[in-house]
């Protein structure tokens, strides 16, 4: 049994925090727009985990840290819809070409993370929710409580927009050698 679930409540809680709190927070950072909201994510997250955590049993790293991953994704979502920031209708019509590739790019991980912070809301939450967290069109459209077809439309324009912005620090990237 894992070290952090032979504690009494208070310890667990404690111990959660102090491993998982940083990673939480760089997970909520990619669907808020700003540090503000991905703290504010975070503390309602582990207030939701303090008032779970008896009925939580999993022993096992791996279990623990997708239960938390799915507070903070859950909370993150509420927070954009709370601030009406996260829009999304069943408008399925798009009419941009989009290639299933993006452009050849020396991006570093932190420029793409960039790009992906600056999307639109709506077409964030769908980017990451499939591309990163793995769900499904099924699972992102009850989640978002929207159709299957709009959260591939969203998905489709947030690569689309990925594209053109990898396209422009690319031509940017080319002027400037």
């Amino acid at each position: 049994m894992p070290y952090i679930f032979k504690r009494n409540k208070q310890k667990r809680f404690e111990a959660l925090y102090r491993i998982y709190a940083k990673n939480l927070y760089v997970l909520s950072l990619r669907y808020v727009a700003n540090s503000f909201d991905a703290e504010e994510v975070v503390q309602r997250a582990f207030i939701k985990v303090f008032e779970k955590l008896d009925a939580f049993k999993e022993e096992n790293e791996q279990a623990t840290k997708g239960w938390l991953n799915r507070i903070v994704i859950n909370e993150s979502l509420l927070l954009l819809r709370e601030q009406k920031r996260i829009q999304l209708n069943d408008d399925t019509t798009f009419n941009e070409p989009f290639t299933d590739s993006l452009p050849d790019t020396d991006l570093s991980y932190k420029e793409c993370l960039s790009l992906v912070r600056n999307l639109p809301d709506g077409y964030r939450a769908v980017f990451n929710l499939y591309v990163i967290e793995g769900y499904s069109h099924k699972e992102i459209a009850v989640m978002l409580d929207i159709s299957e077809a709009s959260s591939r439309s969203q998905l489709t324009r947030a690569r689309a927009y990925l594209q053109k912005q990898i396209k422009q620090l690319n031509y940017e990237t080319e002027v400037i050698r």
